[in-house]
């Protein structure tokens, strides 16, 4: 699966519930440096194209940090293990 696939994917709970869709991804490397999916940034909104600075810890002017608050606020980080894909699957880990 590409991550072109999945962004702007519509994503739900294991409970079938729709959390919103994925604006990105958020990645570690494991041990074999082989990176995976660790968590998907969501929101519950019809906007999901990010501008760069959607993540606290991005130093930003503070008129973009304002900027960025507003259109992002809504997001949140939910891990990719809670996440489900299809509305009918049980569990996480699409």
């Amino acid at each position: 699966m590409r991550a072109s696939e999945v962004l702007g994917a519509t994503a739900y709970d294991a409970r079938g519930r729709r959390l919103g869709r994925i604006a990105d991804l958020i990645t570690d490397v494991d041990s074999a440096g082989t990176p995976v999916i660790r968590a998907a940034l969501i929101a519950p909104g019809r906007r999901v194209r990010l501008l760069g600075y959607g993540r606290e810890e991005m130093s930003r002017p503070w008129l973009i940090d304002r900027i960025a608050r507003w259109v992002h606020g809504d997001l949140r980080e939910v891990p990719w293990t809670d996440l489900s894909l299809d509305a009918g699957a049980a569990g996480g880990g699409a």
